[in-house]
């Protein structure tokens, strides 16, 4: 996988956060038994839980950028970035109660 595309990397953005959010679902909620749709309402219902949800699934993306970086695929790199700064904006908005 070592697609050199902006399109290609702004959809990695996009996908490995949410990858990460999962686990951060499957390590934290899921040995207490809730349920996948009862976290997604959980998260709905506390509307000051999605930016801290946010935060941690870019943490995902942190191998994403290293690996890309590492081999100097750079329009991919301008791609997971530009989801990334989607994704903080998205966290910014709903933090200070804007969305």
């Amino acid at each position: 996988m070592q697609k050199n595309n902006f399109f290609f990397g702004f959809l990695l953005g996009i996908i490995v956060p949410m990858i990460g959010i999962f686990f951060f679902y499957l390590f934290k909620f899921m040995p207490d038994n809730l349920s996948f749709t009862d976290f997604l309402f959980l998260v709905k219902s506390n509307q000051f839980m999605i930016p801290k949800i946010i935060s941690l699934g870019l943490l995902a993306t942190i191998p994403l950028i290293t690996f890309y970086k590492n081999r100097k695929l750079h329009s991919t790199l301008k791609g997971i970035f530009v989801a990334i700064m989607l994704y903080g904006i998205v966290a910014v908005l709903y933090k200070f109660n804007m969305l």
